[in-house]
């Protein structure tokens, strides 16, 4: 079984590729056919650009199972401040891979999305809640998915794009909210976060990464949305507050001001991915968040 799979050396990426590179035969993008092990031994510095039409060029007709596309743009703040960067990335880079499946005529392909509700009319959120993409990056999600099911419907591609609403874990960026966290109680600095309110579906990463095979296992034809999430919300005020126990230090939290259009609350409705792969996510929070802390550099 052939993968080709895009942002492997991001946050999910590495943790997908530990999980599958056993078993799995991977086409790193980039390379013509390679083990992930070998790419990175044959040149361990290099870039994959995902909107680099030339990438495309250099395979042979080998044949590949499946797609699996994580690469990505994804800060909401850097979408907001150069939106350009971030619609030209997670669109065109989108709709190369899918021009290259149809023209490989490969029929499985896994999109990763993102959060595209807005402000819940309801929860938990099903994937029949109407779509409020809030930010430059959600909305170029929003693009990328149209384009997925315009190719499923047109080209006859089986795709699944998931909607991840909050996905954690160790060695995630230092802008993500837990690792900010983590780095103001380490450094005795206030804690600011959005909102005395504020509440997150927080999903650890092995529980999403752990669905990926799942699917893949069992593909369901045409195009198909799933949310994804642990189904639970949690104040971010008491995220801090975990994490200042686990780490046996003080937290000073000092909350922003809401802006109008910002999100309180979001809890996904996870029961179509449960019933569909036979999964369910295991960590809860204070088991995910214990799991970071044991992994923070000495």
């Amino acid at each position: 079984m052939s993968i080709l799979i895009t942002g492997i050396n991001g946050f999910i990426g590495k943790k997908l590729s530990r999980k599958l590179t056993d078993k799995k035969r991977f086409i790193v993008l980039g390379y013509e056919q390679s083990t992930i092990n070998q790419a990175k031994k044959d040149n361990p510095n290099r870039k994959f650009d995902v909107t680099n039409e030339e990438f495309f060029k250099n395979y042979h007709d080998e044949t590949i199972d499946f797609i699996i596309h994580l690469a990505a743009k994804t800060s909401i703040e850097d979408s907001v401040k150069n939106p350009y960067r971030t619609f030209f990335t997670n669109v065109v880079g989108t709709l190369n891979l899918l021009e290259f499946a149809r023209k490989k005529h490969i029929k499985n392909f896994i999109f990763t999305s993102t959060y595209l509700y807005g402000k819940p009319e309801y929860l938990p959120i099903d994937e029949n809640h109407p779509l409020k993409p809030h930010s430059p990056y959600n909305r170029s999600k929003f693009l990328a998915e149209k384009l997925c099911e315009n190719y499923s419907l047109e080209y006859g591609l089986n795709v699944v794009s998931l909607r991840p609403f909050y996905i954690y874990g160790p060695n995630n960026k230092e802008s993500s909210l837990v690792q900010k966290i983590i780095s103001g109680i380490n450094n005795s600095e206030n804690v600011v976060l959005n909102g005395l309110k504020t509440k997150r579906d927080f999903l650890y990463l092995d529980d999403f990464v752990e669905l990926i095979p799942k699917i893949m296992d069992n593909f369901p034809k045409k195009y198909n949305v799933y949310n994804v999430g642990y189904g639970v919300s949690y104040k971010i005020g008491d995220i801090a507050k975990k994490v200042a126990r686990l780490l046996n230090k003080d937290v000073k939290i000092q909350y922003k001001k809401r802006k109008a259009n910002e999100i309180v609350d979001m809890a996904a409705d996870i029961s179509k991915v449960s019933k569909e792969f036979g999964w369910k996510p295991k960590i809860n929070i204070d088991l995910g968040l214990n799991l970071i802390v044991k992994n923070l550099p000495k």
